[in-house]
């Protein structure tokens, strides 16, 4: 009896690792940059497989981790490779090519009174690229500042958050 019990407690641990190291992860947050979307001190649920057969898209919010660093950082996908942007009046305007007169992008999720204060003005991304931004951009330590995220860098996709505070479950 004591036999079985031991079995299925290491086959379940054992499941539990396997589930841990190659699909899901969760993490707290620290830090505002991805507020109110994402407040600091939430648990953030990510889904490593999100990519394994599709790209990312535009306003995923992503785990990635910048080029040359170690640190992981969540973020929301704003520019898609091979695609022109330039940050203009506070806005990204994305472009086809150089004389395209751009499509602003309505990012709804944002506070109405925050800057793009620093960083790109105008670029092109190659094919493996992104540009991401966090939803506090006052405060966000992204694209701007960290480069552009290689594809390979993106770690997987969030798709729930759980607000310790309030003790409640937000799907994104």
């Amino acid at each position: 009896m004591k036999t079985k019990i031991l079995s299925v407690f290491l086959v379940a641990f054992a499941l539990a690792l396997l589930v841990r190291l190659f699909a899901l992860e969760g993490f707290i947050v620290n830090g505002d940059s991805m507020s109110p979307t994402i407040l600091s001190g939430d648990y953030v649920f990510i889904n490593k497989l999100a990519y394994l057969y599709k790209d990312p898209k535009r306003g995923d919010i992503v785990v990635a981790i910048p080029r040359g660093e170690s640190f992981k950082v969540i973020k929301r996908i704003i520019v898609l490779p091979g695609e022109r942007f330039s940050i203009e009046e506070d806005q990204v305007v994305i472009r086809t090519n150089r004389l395209d007169p751009g499509i602003t992008l309505e990012e709804d999720y944002l506070i109405d009174d925050l800057e793009l204060l620093i960083g790109v003005t105008q670029s092109k991304l190659d094919p493996e690229e992104y540009f991401i931004l966090g939803d506090n951009r006052d405060v966000s330590i992204d694209s701007r500042e960290l480069g552009f995220i290689d594809r390979w860098h993106i770690k997987g996709r969030a798709f729930g958050i759980f607000r310790l505070k309030s003790f409640k479950y937000i799907g994104l």
